[in-house]
């Protein structure tokens, strides 16, 4: 596979997920998040079974061993970061839960070598620590006063939750026998059975009333967006990428997102501080180190 149509595959999760990000401001408005992540998964993931169904036939959806733990990471993940993570975010912040973004490769690591006995190479290592300092820089905005702010079990839980979502990216290059498609449409498709149980629970608990029309009506082309291109298709894409590169690799690259994020926001005529241009450029400097050492190297990691 040649080297643009390689970065396309790996830059383009990126950008659908950091346009999604500038419009989910305005859909936590209106929207709980956890009826957010049902519209974006839901339809898009109904549609992919009858593709899956058409493309693949019934094998595809025989239940054994294999398929029922590609199910368990599944809801793990999709529960993991739509719910355990924006329960943290809500009792710490949202700039703590933006953070927690780059560290994710580095627990990728970690388990990796836990479970796999899988070596990385040390440029990984430092790209990861140039991401996290260009995202903490971004995110903060020059505002280090988040550290002391909300509860501790806010950090934690966004601690676990990201966690949570590695084991989805890991073994996706493990299954070989599994298609892109059916991987990813079976941890989709159990993602979004642990998001209805969820959603009934916050509904009943009254956490997650659900929306009027009016609220749907009042962020309907944001939704529409979610909907159509943000669910389904970036994961796909993604899963596809994390064959290619890895699923390190992967992560890594999913830190463009507040790049595209605060680059979307700047074109549609938000402000932009200078704490975010230090942190974009330094997260740009990142992926430029991390891409050429994608070329270099044939490692995993």
């Amino acid at each position: 596979m040649n080297h643009i149509k390689t970065l396309i595959i790996i830059c383009l999760p990126s950008i659908i997920w950091g346009i999604l990000f500038i419009m989910a401001t305005p859909i936590f408005k209106e929207v709980s998040p956890i009826y957010f992540a049902l519209v974006r998964f839901l339809p898009s993931t109904m549609v992919s079974l009858i593709v899956l169904y058409f493309i693949e036939g019934r094998v595809a959806f025989k239940v054994d061993r294999k398929f029922l733990f590609v199910m368990l990471i599944g809801a793990v993940a999709m529960i993991g970061f739509n719910v355990i993570v924006w329960i943290g975010i809500k009792l710490s912040s949202g700039v703590m839960g933006a953070i927690f973004q780059p560290i994710q490769p580095l627990f990728a690591i970690i388990v990796s070598f836990l479970l796999f006995r899988q070596k990385f190479n040390i440029l990984t290592f430092i790209t990861i620590v140039i991401a996290f300092f260009g995202v903490f820089f971004a995110a903060s905005e020059g505002d280090f006063t988040f550290l002391t702010q909300g509860e501790p079990m806010g950090l934690l839980l966004i601690f676990v939750g990201s966690f949570m979502v590695v084991f989805t990216g890991i073994y996706a290059p493990r299954f070989k026998d599994y298609s892109v498609l059916r991987f990813t449409v079976v941890t989709n498709s159990s993602g979004v059975m642990a998001l209805l149980i969820f959603a009934f629970i916050e509904n009943s608990l009254g956490f997650a009333p659900l929306p009027s029309m009016e609220n749907i009506l009042n962020v309907k082309w944001e939704l529409l967006y979610t909907g159509i291109l943000a669910g389904t298709l970036p994961n796909l894409i993604w899963y596809k990428g994390a064959k290619i590169i890895g699923a390190v690799n992967m992560m890594l690259v999913s830190n463009l997102v507040p790049v595209v994020t605060i680059s979307g926001s700047v074109l549609i005529g938000f402000g932009v501080s200078i704490f975010e241009l230090i942190g974009t450029v330094i997260i740009f400097i990142a992926m430029s180190i991390h891409y050429y050492n994608i070329k270099k190297t044939s490692q995993t990691l």
